[in-house]
């Protein structure tokens, strides 16, 4: 479900200025998630389709893209009407997504200029950090159509060490390719808390850095 909108960001879409649209509902229970709010679906928007299109018409000239976000935008029913209207007013267009659901992404690809995908984990740790059951095969055929849909993309990891040993990373670098667009993520807490609740520590930047330059990654947030 459509939710709200940033009317501004410098960071969310790489190399473009943006709005970033966020869409309620996800399939994951990621403990550390940073948008609690978003995960669960909501029986109202706060944000009408209308009032995000008179926005959009607003800022044309003004913005080079839409990202969309959430959650995971590919649950909502809405998001592919959405991703199609704000293509056709000329809008180039960037979803986040966790990678769950490969017919619902080839669906809106042709709407698509860029994607930023979700690798978690490693496989064996897949289940328990997301929970939900069986899911890896589903990333892993996501990850793999991405690289060869033409699409620009990256894959992206926030790293914690309750999650992540150099060994995960060494064996995700290995999973996905070594030509993979991968992008490491330094762990932050957020001023509203983290979806369970629990206090995560980091690793340190220099520790991070380290695994970057490693795995021929580029690392944010450090």
């Amino acid at each position: 479900m459509l939710m709200d909108i940033e009317p501004f960001s410098a960071v969310d879409y790489p190399g473009h200025l943006a709005a970033t649209i966020f869409f309620a509902g996800c399939n994951f229970r990621c403990g550390y998630c940073h948008n609690p709010i978003l995960v669960k679906d909501s029986e109202y928007s706060q944000v009408s389709a209308e009032k995000l299109f008179d926005f959009l018409k607003s800022r044309k000239g003004l913005l080079d893209g839409v990202c969309l976000t959430g959650g995971e935008p590919l649950l909502s029913a809405d998001m592919p009407k959405i991703a199609a209207t704000i293509k056709e007013m000329g809008f180039k267009i960037k979803l986040d997504t966790n990678g769950s659901n490969l017919d619902r992404l080839q669906t809106v690809a042709q709407q698509l200029d860029y994607v930023a995908m979700d690798i978690k984990c490693t496989p064996e740790k897949y289940d328990e950090l997301v929970g939900c059951k069986g899911i890896w095969g589903e990333i892993e055929a996501s990850a793999k159509w991405l690289k060869k849909s033409g699409i620009l993309y990256e894959f992206r990891t926030t790293v914690l060490p309750c999650w992540h040993t150099e060994d995960d990373l060494v064996r995700i670098r290995e999973i996905i390719g070594s030509d993979a667009n991968w992008l490491l993520q330094q762990f932050r807490d957020p001023p509203d808390g983290v979806l369970d609740g629990k206090t995560y520590k980091a690793y340190p930047n220099s520790w991070l850095k380290e695994m970057g330059e490693k795995l021929g990654c580029k690392v944010r947030g450090i």
